[in-house]
């Protein structure tokens, strides 16, 4: 890679990082969530996706976010103040705790999820048949690099 491609690739990340999350901020306001976070929302989320399998322990949860069991509960404990969560014990054995997405949290997560398809949609738009899926290969083996980075600095 030379510098030119090295600065550009920075920008990328940074800037359209930045601009997917104010995006998505405006969005929050616009939907009536104006009480919850980027980051909660993606809580709510892997609640919702990881109730439907089973897998909506604590520490199952925050696996699927690459985020610390301690991170996790704090905005657990908040999204449970606010009415989005409610905790749940499992029947015979009281050690394991579930997070359960409530109404309210099923309304959130809802629009937010129509928010995204609006979104890709939208983005998918302005790209041809064959940029679109070359971009998604080269996303998905972002992804992944991610992803290996995140899991060795839990380590």
């Amino acid at each position: 890679m030379n510098e030119s491609q090295r600065e550009e690739l920075n920008y990328f990340f940074v800037h359209v990082f930045n601009q997917i999350l104010a995006y998505e901020e405006q969005a929050l306001n616009g939907m009536g969530a104006g009480d919850l976070s980027v980051k909660e929302l993606h809580v709510l989320e892997a609640v919702g996706g990881l109730t439907a399998a089973g897998r909506n322990t604590m520490t199952q949860i925050a696996d699927a976010l690459s985020i610390r069991v301690s991170s996790l509960t704090t905005a657990v404990n908040t999204l449970v103040r606010k009415g989005y969560l409610a905790r749940g014990g499992e029947p015979g054995d009281r050690r394991v705790i579930r997070v359960l997405l409530t109404p309210r949290g099923e309304e959130a997560n809802r629009l937010h999820a129509q928010f995204h398809a609006r979104m890709a949609d939208s983005a998918a738009t302005r790209l041809e048949e064959g940029e679109l899926d070359a971009l998604l290969r080269s996303l998905r083996r972002l992804d992944r690099f991610f992803h290996d980075i995140s899991r060795q600095n839990q380590m």
